[in-house]
């Protein structure tokens, strides 16, 4: 077998190669390129960010396609890999290093009787640790701590009614109980906080598995005092927290969001903070990105922005190409993989 591991910015081949490159030794041959390689991070994430919405079909694969003699299958990370390009080309597999697959044309891949493999998972631990440092970080209000001591100021504050609770004592509300979701479940069971979870896509025994209480997305709102978000991206979910939702919302509680900007209505949770609706966010993803100059979140009081770099760890880019690896022993061996995309 002989595959081209098409790269790109956040994971270039030579990291698909450290993790795939064993399978020489089942005689697999490798050929490499990268894909938007001399683009900037702001350009490549506006561009693969587009890709959920636009499809792979909108973007010119000719310079893969220029690579795909003799190759039997081919490893991307965000690359598109549109019907034109699996037409043309004689692939018998497409993997996707990354739990989505946004970016190949599925239809057209089966079709064509081409196997597509996928990473689910592969930045879970790196976004849940993530999710949960912000969150914490943001209850404790220690990023607002360091501002004021950076800015020359010693604060200290003794009445009670001011300070922020224990963990313990605090409602988190997850939305989304996928693999991130639970992962956030799991790490903050340790504070003993009681924990709500919302997803109608998973039965109420699994959530209660993992120590929390399953709840419809109302009472999640208006009972939690940190609602954090894990869910994806679709016509479903878009602009799912808005203006009714930061009402539901208790007004000393935040928000906290390393999933999608899309899932909130930015001008909506703007309006919700200035108006004391909720008490402020963590928020590491954004409807536009980069933020604008002059965006009012940037001067919001209560709210904590990083620039979507949750799931950046160096084993989270290595992730998705290492499940690919095992993915496709079982292929070689003849054996289903357990991520295939049916």
């Amino acid at each position: 077998m002989k595959l081209l591991l098409c790269g790109d910015p956040q994971q270039p081949s030579e990291y698909m190669y450290e993790a795939l490159g064993r399978l020489e030794s089942r005689g697999v041959k490798f050929e490499r390129m990268d894909w938007m390689g001399d683009a900037s991070p702001t350009e490549f994430r506006n561009v693969t960010m587009d890709m959920e919405t636009d499809g792979p079909g909108s973007y010119d694969t000719d310079a893969i396609a220029a690579n795909l003699d003799d190759v039997d299958g081919l490893v991307v990370h965000k690359a598109p890999v549109s019907r034109e390009l699996v037409e043309g080309a004689d692939l018998s597999i497409v993997a996707a290093a990354r739990g989505g697959t946004e970016n190949v044309d599925i239809e057209a891949c089966r079709e064509n009787d081409v196997t597509v493999l996928h990473a689910p998972g592969r930045n879970r631990d790196a976004v849940a640790d993530y999710a949960v440092s912000m969150l914490l970080s943001r209850l404790r209000e220690i990023p607002f701590n360091h501002a004021d001591l950076s800015g020359g100021e010693w604060n200290q504050v003794f009445d009670p009614d001011e300070l922020p609770p224990d963990v313990r004592t605090t409602t988190v509300g997850i939305v989304g109980f996928g693999h991130i979701g639970r992962g956030v479940a799991d790490r903050i069971a340790s504070f003993d906080p009681d924990v709500l979870v919302h997803d109608p896509y998973v039965n109420d025994d699994e959530i209660r598995e993992h120590g929390s209480e399953p709840a419809d997305l109302e009472r999640l709102l208006a009972d939690s005092d940190a609602v954090t978000l894990h869910v994806r991206l679709s016509e479903e979910t878009e602009g799912m927290l808005g203006h009714d939702e930061f009402a539901t919302m208790n007004d000393e509680g935040f928000l906290v969001n390393t999933a999608r900007g899309g899932l909130v209505e930015t001008d909506a949770l703007v309006d919700a903070v200035q108006e004391g609706e909720i008490d402020g966010a963590a928020l590491d993803v954004f409807e536009e990105e980069p933020i604008p100059d002059g965006h009012p979140l940037l001067d919001l009081d209560g709210v904590v922005l990083t620039p979507h770099v949750a799931g950046s760890t160096r084993d989270a880019v290595l992730g998705g190409p290492r499940i690919i690896a095992s993915q496709l022993e079982d292929y070689l061996d003849g054996e289903t993989p357990a991520h295939t995309v049916e």
